[in-house]
C-alpha cells in the first residue's frame, strides 16, 4: 500500500536548505522543532540491543541521536534527504528509499523501537491508522513508538487555528489546509485500541509528541 500523497510530498527540492530552514523557530510550522527532536529520542530510550525503524529520516537531524542502537533501518521518500543523512550520521544504519506505507509491504523486519519526526502528517487520517497497525504487527514485546509532528488537539482546535492564522500568516493556514496534520485524540484512541499505553506532550501551538508503549 502507497501512501495517497507519496509524490505529492516528496522533499527533494527542499533537501539543500532543510537544515537551515528547521532552525527558524519563529516559523510556528517550526517551532519547538529541536524540542521536540530530543524529547523523542528521550522517549524511545534507545539502547544496544535494540532495532530501531525510523519513519521519515529526512537529513537524518533525529537519527543522529538515536544511537547506540544495534541497528537502524531509516526510511525516507526523498532520495535528496537520505543523501544528506547518508554524510552526516555515521553508524549501523540502513537508508532506505521507501513510502512510509509502502515499506511494511516490502519487509518483515521486527523491531524494538519506531520513531518518527514531521513526516507522517503527509498521512490521510485513515493511512495514519494503517500505519499505526502495521508498527504494532511489527512491533517484539516491550516496544515503543514515539511521535514528534504537527497536530491539533481536537478537530475543533485545527478550525480555531486556522482563523487566527489566516488574517496574519497565510502561509500557514496554507499548510494546514493543505497537509493532514495529526488530531491527537483520535489518534490516542487509535493506537489505545492496538493495546498501547498512551501519553501526550505538547510542544508548541502546532506541534505535539505521542508516546505509545507496549507491555
Amino acid at each position: 500500500m502507497r501512501s495517497r500523497f507519496a509524490d505529492t510530498f516528496n522533499h527533494d527540492a527542499d533537501a539543500p536548505d532543510y537544515d537551515t530552514d528547521v532552525t527558524n523557530e519563529t516559523d510556528p510550522i517550526r517551532a519547538g522543532y529541536a524540542e521536540l527532536l530530543h524529547w523523542t529520542a528521550r522517549s524511545a530510550r534507545v539502547a544496544a540491543p535494540h532495532d530501531v525503524l525510523e519513519l521519515g529520516a529526512g537529513t537524518g537531524n533525529l537519527t543522529q541521536l538515536l544511537l547506540p542502537a544495534r541497528r537502524i533501518v531509516a526510511v525516507d521518500v526523498s532520495d535528496a534527504m537520505l543523501e544528506i543523512a547518508r554524510a552526516k550520521v555515521v553508524g549501523p544504519i540502513e537508508w532506505l528509499r521507501s513510502d512510509l506505507l509502502e515499506f511494511f509491504d516490502q519487509r518483515v523486519d521486527r523491531f524494538d523501537r519506531f520513531v518518527s519526526t514531521y513526516a507522517i502528517h503527509h498521512l490521510l487520517g485513515h493511512e495514519k491508522a494503517v500505519l499505526f497497525e502495521r508498527i504494532r504487527n511489527a512491533a517484539r514485546p516491550g516496544a515503543r513508538a514515539v511521535f514528534g509532528d504537527l497536530m491539533f488537539e481536537t478537530a475543533h482546535e485545527r478550525l480555531v487555528a486556522l482563523e487566527r492564522y489566516r488574517p496574519t500568516l497565510p502561509d500557514v493556514a496554507q499548510a494546514i489546509e493543505e497537509e493532514f496534520f495529526w488530531l491527537v485524540d483520535e489518534s490516542v484512541a487509535a493506537l489505545q485500541d492496538l493495546g498501547f499505553a498512551v501519553s501526550t506532550r505538547r510542544f508548541s501551538d502546532l506541534s505535539w509528541g505521542i508516546l505509545a508503549t507496549l507491555d
